[in-house]
């Protein structure tokens, strides 16, 4: 069997709990496949763990700090580690959303991800920060909206202001807000705007996004100034699907945020400035 590839325990709280399990793990002389037989697991989950591809259940790190006599570190670093903001947020992430059939977004500045034309990747990209490689993966993440199978549905509730907000070149927020209504035609996709008139709601507080997969196992996901948290707790997943329904209850119908869209662009049609 080849050697593990190493673990960076100061990369990130994740890092750590995968590193201490190795650790452990090797301090033993167990294999994996001997550790998960004295856990009544696999060698895959095992694996999957050490190498970040999956995060622990807190009933297995139970197991674990029962197995090595450890108190409460594992859960303890599971804990943690499921509350950071995660600078390298982006692969995590995507991998969470290719696997997903629904994924429901709530944007208050931002055309979401899935929706964004390149022009306005561009556009809003960080001054001195344009990544040509990011650039190509986010348009390639587009493709699971219209992919041959297992589509998921797309849920987004937009504030007024991302529909508003534009570059200095008025053209980039033009085709991108014409995306969008195109995007809005598939059958898989609704999107709805929050009025700026309703004053304030929970999505101004920021970004989040609930992901549903086939086996309705949900991952959250939080956006913050310098990365983003992943969140795994079912009960922090739960709050946020609710919050997610409680904020689309501020929402325009569809059609009139279809409306909306195609009023503001008729006003940057006439005036690019306004």
């Amino acid at each position: 069997m080849p050697p593990s590839a190493p673990i960076d325990p100061c990369q990130s709280m994740r890092a750590q709990l995968a590193y201490t399990l190795r650790l452990m793990r090797e301090a033993k002389g167990l294999s994996q496949d001997a550790l998960a037989k004295e856990l009544y697991t696999t060698r895959e989950s095992v694996a999957a763990y050490e190498s970040q591809r999956n995060f622990p259940h807190k009933e297995f790190c139970k197991k674990l700090d029962d197995f090595f006599e450890t108190g409460e570190l594992f859960q303890g670093l599971r804990h943690h580690a499921q509350r950071e903001h995660l600078h390298e947020w982006f692969e995590a992430y995507v991998a969470h959303e290719n696997e997903s059939s629904e994924i429901r977004s709530v944007q208050p500045l931002y055309i979401p991800g899935l929706l964004q034309t390149e022009g306005y990747m561009r556009a809003t990209a960080s001054k001195g920060q344009l990544d040509e490689e990011l650039i190509l993966k986010r348009l390639a993440r587009r493709d699971i909206l219209t992919r041959a199978e297992n589509q998921p549905h797309l849920f987004v509730v937009l504030d007024e202001a991302a529909i508003l907000r534009r570059s200095r070149d008025g053209s980039v927020m033009y085709e991108q807000l014409q995306y969008l209504l195109e995007a809005a035609d598939l059958p898989q996709i609704h999107v709805q705007a929050v009025r700026i008139t309703e004053g304030w709601h929970a999505g101004l507080a920021g970004a989040l996004v609930v992901l549903t997969k086939p086996d309705q196992n949900r991952v959250g996901y939080i956006e913050a100034q310098f990365g983003g948290r992943l969140v795994q707790d079912p009960a922090e997943v739960t709050r946020l699907g609710l919050l997610f329904d409680e904020i689309r209850g501020h929402a325009l119908s569809e059609e009139d945020t279809r409306a909306l869209i195609q009023k503001t662009m008729e006003t940057m049609r006439h005036d690019p400035l306004a």
